[in-house]
């Protein structure tokens, strides 16, 4: 390559650099998608949180749950169960007990036959939730005149109202 050829060639790549308006432009393009992708994530999110969320009717515990109650079931004879109208507290043995926060309560009435003879029950979803946020939920089923509950997933040991 001679001199002149040199000097053109010198001449042509100092005149034109690189662009650095398609550099931006590509960034620009990419941050719009980021943000577009973005927005379609949190809006999805929002959507699937209201579709599944769980309607539990009542924000607090209705009356008839609400008191102490205590069970002569043997594994359970040490145990207490107090509901008031926000919380519900497991006494767990001796003084110990567990306290929970009630955020909503589902009502519903159910009548179940037992010997003939109509009987007429209340069906409780209570959903809860401990002081680090856990939430849980326990089925109640209470038996009218509203002294006697037992926890669906507990039939055989029966809760007896000690105050009213």
């Amino acid at each position: 390559m001679n001199e002149d050829e040199y000097d053109e060639i010198r001449r042509v790549t100092v005149a034109v650099p690189a662009h650095p308006v398609a550099a931006e432009a590509i960034f620009s393009v990419v941050r719009r998608v980021l943000l577009v992708v973005g927005i379609v994530v949190v809006l999805a999110i929002v959507v699937w949180a209201f579709l599944t969320r769980e309607d539990t009717g009542l924000k607090s515990a209705p009356p008839s749950l609400i008191g102490a109650w205590s069970s002569s079931h043997p594994e359970y004879s040490d145990r207490t169960l107090r509901i008031k109208s926000d919380s519900i507290t497991f006494g767990t043995g001796g003084t110990s007990q567990v306290r929970y926060s009630i955020f909503g309560v589902a009502v519903e009435e159910v009548d179940e036959a037992e010997d003939e003879e109509e009987i007429a029950t209340e069906y409780f979803v209570v959903h809860f939730r401990g002081d680090d946020g856990a939430e849980f939920r326990r089925e109640i089923v209470l038996s009218e005149p509203a002294q006697h509950l037992h926890f669906r997933s507990q039939p055989h040991v029966v809760w007896t109202r000690l105050d009213r």
